[in-house]
């Protein structure tokens, strides 16, 4: 019954009722694919169901203590890792040895509650060389009655031999009409009105991703699409004093340029996509139609591709630590010479 809100994975979900309803559980699983689609969350069904007092272990009830408890994530069986920063100046957050090491001894018992215990590291790539390796040993030798479920988004960043001891199930991007379903139900839940001009909006931004859909700021995105809508329009080099200052401006908040470099490139996306077909589906930023199509006679093919080309250099950049400005400034000289 749980299974049923899985939505859009139908894949993985037939994958995993149909080894719950043979009993041919294995002693791990990497769950992969793009972050925000349901991974995480079908890793607790699974568990939901494994434990369940009622439907366990083909399904869960979603009623039953067992399955409350999992579902506020205090079940004594459900143990739940993420990488976490471990002080104040780390750029990244990591799962660490003794972050395993204090999981081991937990796993050394029979469950306390239900009949198998469940682990569910989220961002499973994100172990360190020697948590990677100390956890090696834990597949190696799977403690009994427990399903060890890894999450990652990018699974190849993973020691090989901890990828050849789980069994892949590989996540996709979710569809359009799913996501809509799942911002719908998610807007009732939580007794907020539901917009269906902001559904639409939210489900076509998504990327397939539901924590996408759901946390995505519109307002500030509204602002950052005008002005970028503006920049691109306005891009040349009798103007190079306004592009300037807009990259001054934008480098002074480095938290944000990796969602305004996104955003950019959606915006050139459509822009190409408005130019070859108007009426095309495949718009993300739909709302924007008229605006696009007035980009869309302004600048050429080749401008376009150039400029998207560009952005893709300037993450590549910005991953690599290079100044903030700097690289902004290189992005919209090349954006000159293509315009």
């Amino acid at each position: 019954m749980a299974f049923e809100n899985i939505l859009g994975q139908d894949r993985p979900k037939e994958t995993l009722h149909k080894a719950l309803r043979k009993n041919r559980i294995p002693n791990s699983y990497l769950f992969h694919g793009p972050e925000g689609i349901g991974k995480k969350y079908t890793a607790i069904e699974v568990c939901k169901a494994l434990n369940c007092e009622t439907l366990g272990p083909v399904d869960s009830c979603n009623k039953c203590l067992s399955c409350q408890k999992i579902k506020k994530g205090i079940h004594p069986d459900l143990f739940i890792l993420e990488p976490k920063k471990h002080s104040p100046t780390a750029k990244e957050a990591v799962l660490k040895i003794d972050d395993i090491r204090e999981l081991q001894k937990k796993l050394i018992y029979l469950p306390y509650e239900g009949s198998t215990k469940v682990v569910i590291i989220d961002n499973a790539e994100h172990m360190n060389p020697q948590a990677a390796n100390s956890f090696l040993k834990t597949l190696e030798e799977p403690p009994t009655k427990t399903l060890i479920i890894l999450i990652a988004s990018n699974p190849y960043q993973l020691l090989p031999t901890i990828l050849s001891r789980c069994q892949g199930i590989r996540f996709y991007p979710l569809p359009y009409e799913a996501i809509k379903k799942i911002i719908y139900q998610h807007l009732k839940t939580e007794g907020e009105e539901s917009q269906p001009e902001e559904i639409e909006l939210r489900s076509r931004r998504s990327m397939g991703q539901v924590s996408r859909a759901l946390k995505e700021d519109l307002l500030e995105t509204s602002q950052d699409r005008e002005e970028l809508i503006h920049l691109i329009g306005i891009i040349s080099f009798e103007r190079i004093d306004q592009v300037f200052l807009w990259a001054k401006t934008k480098a002074k908040k480095t938290e944000r340029i990796p969602l305004i470099l996104d955003e950019l490139m959606h915006i050139l996306r459509d822009t190409l996509l408005v130019k070859v077909n108007p009426e095309a589906n495949l718009v993300i930023n739909k709302d924007l139609t008229e605006q696009l199509k007035t980009l869309a006679l302004q600048k050429s093919t080749p401008a376009i591709l150039t400029m998207f080309e560009t952005v893709l250099k300037t993450k590549s950049a910005m991953k690599s630590n290079a100044n903030s400005q700097l690289a902004l400034e290189n992005m919209l000289i090349n954006f000159c010479e293509a315009a």
